[in-house]
């Protein structure tokens, strides 16, 4: 089975640009968390003005290629590992079709917590199956 990568696109303004006229590095962790967040709240049919039960606690990113103003980046985000308490999700980033295509390679760790309590808890199985049937593999 093939796994599903939620897509989410991402058009670059000049603002995200350095004096090269690259994305500069830091712009890349907020496309991460702009996937990331896009992701989830759909997934779990959440609106945007609620909080996620989870928590964003790790952060990596690579650069493969530039990235410039004008340029569309898609954001294929899918869950990669379910922790106890935690998952995983990886972020690639595409210019175009084609693996050629790759501008960076970017991870994600996040805790399930539970914001009454002030608490991680174990990651439930309702967002474990939710997340399959979506994917359909890690």
């Amino acid at each position: 089975m093939e796994k599903k990568h939620f897509e989410t696109s991402i058009e670059v303004k000049y603002r995200d640009t350095d004096s090269m006229g690259h994305v500069s590095s830091q712009v890349y962790y907020d496309y991460l968390q702009h996937a990331y967040l896009t992701f989830m709240h759909r997934l779990l049919e959440m609106p945007f003005s609620e909080k996620l039960p989870h928590i964003m606690v790790k952060t990596a990113c690579e650069y493969v290629k530039p990235a410039q103003y004008g340029d569309t980046i898609k954001v294929c985000s899918s869950v990669t590992r379910f922790g106890s308490k935690s998952f995983e999700l990886e972020h690639l980033m595409v210019r175009g079709d084609g693996a050629d295509a790759v501008v960076a390679k970017a991870s994600s760790t996040h805790v399930m917590y539970d914001y009454s309590s002030n608490a991680t808890i174990p990651v439930p199985e309702a967002f474990k199956n939710r997340v399959l049937e979506f994917q359909g593999v890690l």
